[in-house]
């Protein structure tokens, strides 16, 4: 399926790049192949579809293409696949296009990039670069939302779901993640700050959003250095489940067992003789501990929508 761009030298420049697994979701990422087509050509632009096998590969492909001199290139999937893109364009002025493709699509939710393929591609041709931050867990990068523990087991969840669609899959995640839940055990740094950490989730997250469109964090920004930092401390199964449905509703208020913090670098540990722990990233599990997760500023170009103008008033007669 690769077609549409040169190899060598720089690129057609009325090619748009597009990256796409075309086994995720079992295929059904096809089936946005030729309504993506078409929304370029009415732009007088070709989408040059780059097959890639994996999220090495694709990595290595969008590396290849900002090397040319891409302006852009876009990734077709989900949050995964926005972020195997995004490892080859770090630092580079090639901007990192997204047209949703995935289950949860959370990161152009925060970004305001509409799902609908038109609208979406309408971004891609004539949107603005904006530059963003993006979460390091030991050489591998997330843009939304690194986790452990009960998140871990609500991914796992979700993602075995064949019958929930949409935003409801990962409350039928929930559902089974806490029957049972089972506590984690951390040694947290954070900032140089050690300390222990027993409850049933800890979260890192640069975007904030997770699940479809639920909120990890209140105040997570892209664009702000930081790292913000969630922990769901050990608290009876009935509590739990009130403070989560709260804390899934976006009443951030409502959870005094969830600990909220900031940081620019967190090192992830168990205690001595524990098993290692499954470390998740935008919804794909990539790492255990130990592991040490860092925030690098303004490190990712990516194409948004441009600020909508505020009509001048009408002159008074």
């Amino acid at each position: 399926m690769n077609d549409g761009a040169r190899g060598n030298g720089a690129p057609d420049p009325t090619a748009v790049v597009v990256i796409l697994n075309p086994a995720a979701r079992d295929g059904a990422v096809l089936r946005r192949i030729e309504p993506l087509r078409e929304a370029f050509a009415a732009h007088g632009l070709e989408a040059a579809l780059i097959t890639s096998d994996s999220e090495g590969h694709a990595g290595e492909l969008a590396a290849e293409f900002a090397a040319q001199g891409a302006p852009v290139v876009v990734a077709l999937g989900g949050d995964g696949m926005a972020r195997s893109v995004a490892a080859g364009l770090l630092g580079t002025r090639t901007a990192l296009g997204i047209i949703a493709g995935g289950r949860g699509n959370d990161l152009i939710g925060k970004l305001g990039i509409p799902k609908d393929i038109e609208a979406a591609v309408s971004v891609v041709a004539e949107g603005r670069d904006r530059v963003i931050d993006v979460l390091d867990l030991d050489g591998k990068v997330s843009l939304g939302n690194v986790c452990l523990g009960l998140d871990s087991a609500v991914q796992r969840h979700a993602n075995a779901a064949k019958c929930v669609k949409g935003r409801w899959v990962y409350l039928y995640g929930i559902v089974r993640a806490i029957l049972p839940p089972e506590c984690i055990d951390l040694e947290l740094t954070v900032d140089g700050e050690r300390t222990a950490f027993r409850g049933y989730t800890a979260g890192f997250a640069n975007s904030g959003r997770y699940g479809g469109g639920l909120r990890l964090s209140p105040t997570a920004a892209l664009d702000d250095g930081l790292i913000d930092i969630v922990l769901l401390k050990d608290v009876a199964l009935p509590r739990l489940a009130a403070e989560l449905v709260a804390f899934s509703s976006g009443r951030h208020d409502r959870h005094p067992h969830i600990h909220f913090g900031r940081a620019r670098e967190v090192h992830i540990s168990t205690p001595e003789g524990a098993d290692p722990i499954e470390i998740v990233a935008d919804g794909d599990a990539v790492a255990r501990t130990p592991a040490t997760l860092r925030i690098r500023p303004a490190s990712l170009t990516v194409r948004v929508p441009r600020a909508r103008r505020l009509s001048a008033p009408s002159p008074r007669g």
